[in-house]
C-alpha cells in the first residue's frame, strides 16, 4: 500500500470516528456536525481506488443519509441513500447492499417522491452516458420500466426496499445452507447479523398496520440475529451496541402484540420484560420508557393474569421515567376527566356492575392505555372515542 493510500484511509477513518461522536450527541448541532464529517468522508472515499474505495463510499453515504434523516432534510438524504446503494452494488457485498436498501426504505417511508426523483435523474444520466447495464434502483425490481407515480404505489415504495433487503438475506442463507461464522470474509456471501436483524425489524415495523402477523413472525429471526450477535460480540462498545440492539428488537416484537391480539401475549410479555431488564442495565431511559409503555398496555389488558396492582406499579415506573425526561405524565383521563389510578375495591365492584364513572363497565375498561406519544387514557374511554371517529390518532395529538 502506498503512503498516499494509507494516509487517505487514515483520514477517512478519523472523519468517520469524529462523525460518530458528533452524531451520538442526539442534538441538531451534533447531527449537523456529523453530516459535515460524513460528507467529507465520502469525498475522501472517492479518492481511494478499487473495491475498497466503493466500500468506504457506500458506508459513508449510508451514515450521511441517516444523519440527514435525523435533520428531516429528505432530499439530500435520498441522494445519499441512493449513492450508497450504487456503491454497494459495485462492491458485490450483500451486507452493504442490504444496509443501503434499508436506509433507502427509511427515506422512502417519509419522502417517497424524493427517492423516485433521484432514480429518475439517475436513469436519465445513465441513458446519456450509455450505461446500459443499469436496470433500476431496487434489485428486487429488475426489469421494471415505470417508476411509481400514484399515491398507492408511492406508499409501497418504503416497504418494497425492505422486502428486497429481506429477500437478499433469505436467498443468501439458502445458498450457503445457513449462517457460518460472523467473520468478515462471510459478509459478501451472507449479510452481517446486525444488518440482517435491522432489515427484518424495519420491514416488520412497516407491516405493523397492514399485516401484523407477518410482522410478528419477521421479528423472531431479527431477535435471533441480535442474540447471536450479542453472544459473539467482543467485550466493550460492540457488546454494548449489541445489547441495545437486542433490547430494541425485543421491544419491537412486543409492540406487535397491539395488533395481533392475545394470541401472542405470553411470548410478548416475556420479550418486553427481557427488553426492560436490558434497558435498565444499560441505563437507557428512552429504551426503558418505550418498553414500559408496551408492558403497561399488555399487563393492563390482561389484568386477570397479572393483577391491576402490578399493572399500576409498571405505570408508576413509567411516569417516574417520563418526569426524568422532562415530561409531566397525566394523572387523569382527558376523555372522562376522572383519575387514571385504579379504583378502590368498592368502586371497582360498582364499575363492574355498571355503576360509578361513565368510562368503565369492567376491569378491562378501567385499565390504562398509553399511546405512542405517551398520553394516557382509560381503555374503555379510548375504545368509545374511537367508535365515533375513523382517526386512530391520539385524542390529544390529533
Amino acid at each position: 500500500m502506498s503512503i498516499y493510500a494509507a494516509e487517505l484511509r487514515q483520514s477517512y477513518n478519523q472523519l468517520i470516528e469524529d462523525a460518530h461522536s458528533a452524531h451520538m450527541d442526539n442534538t441538531r448541532i451534533g447531527y449537523l456536525a456529523a453530516t459535515e464529517k460524513f460528507t467529507a468522508a465520502a469525498a475522501v472515499a472517492d479518492l481511494i481506488c478499487g473495491v475498497y474505495g466503493a466500500n468506504r463510499r457506500a458506508v459513508a453515504d449510508e451514515l450521511l443519509s441517516s444523519s440527514l434523516i435525523c435533520l428531516h432534510d429528505m432530499a439530500p438524504a435520498a441522494r445519499a441513500a441512493f449513492s450508497s446503494l450504487r456503491a454497494a452494488r459495485a462492491t458485490g457485498s450483500r451486507t452493504l447492499i442490504v444496509t443501503a436498501l434499508t436506509v433507502c426504505g427509511e427515506v422512502a417511508m417519509t419522502a417517497p417522491g424524493e427517492m423516485v426523483s433521484v432514480e429518475r435523474e439517475s436513469r436519465e444520466h445513465d441513458r446519456l452516458s450509455d450505461y446500459s447495464s443499469y436496470r433500476g434502483l431496487n434489485p428486487s425490481w429488475e426489469g421494471r420500466i415505470d417508476l411509481p407515480t400514484t399515491p398507492a404505489a408511492l406508499n409501497q415504495l418504503g416497504p418494497a426496499y425492505n422486502e428486497a433487503a429481506v429477500a437478499i438475506c433469505d436467498k443468501a442463507l439458502t445458498e450457503t445452507g445457513g449462517r457460518g461464522s460472523p467473520a468478515a470474509e462471510d459478509y459478501r456471501r451472507v449479510p452481517g447479523l446486525k444488518v440482517e436483524a435491522r432489515a427484518r425489524a424495519r420491514l416488520a415495523i412497516f407491516l405493523l398496520w397492514v399485516n401484523p402477523w407477518r410482522g410478528f413472525e419477521l421479528m423472531r429471526p431479527a431477535v435471533a440475529c441480535a442474540r447471536l450477535l450479542l453472544r459473539t460480540a467482543e467485550p466493550g462498545p460492540h457488546a454494548v451496541d449489541a445489547q441495545r440492539d437486542l433490547a430494541n428488537h425485543l421491544c419491537n416484537q412486543g409492540t406487535m402484540n397491539d395488533r395481533i391480539g392475545s394470541e401472542g401475549m405470553a411470548e410478548t410479555e416475556a420479550c418486553l420484560r427481557e427488553a426492560l431488564a436490558l434497558g435498565e442495565g444499560l441505563e437507557d431511559v428512552r429504551l426503558a420508557v418505550k418498553t414500559l409503555r408496551c408492558l403497561v398496555n399488555i399487563c393492563g389488558e390482561a389484568q386477570a393474569a397479572v393483577g391491576p396492582a402490578e399493572a399500576e406499579a409498571l405505570r408508576s415506573r413509567l411516569n417516574q421515567l417520563l418526569v426524568q425526561m422532562g415530561r409531566l405524565p397525566e394523572t387523569s383521563c382527558s376523555i372522562c376527566l376522572e383519575s387514571l389510578a385504579p379504583p378502590a375495591d368498592g368502586a371497582a365492584e360498582d364499575a363492574a356492575g355498571g355503576g360509578g364513572s361513565g368510562n368503565t363497565s369492567g376491569p378491562l375498561d378501567s385499565c390504562v392505555r398509553v399511546m405512542f406519544c405517551y398520553h394516557q387514557f382509560h381503555y374503555g374511554c379510548l375504545t368509545t372515542w374511537r367508535r365515533t371517529t375513523s382517526n386512530r390518532a391520539c385524542p390529544i395529538c390529533k
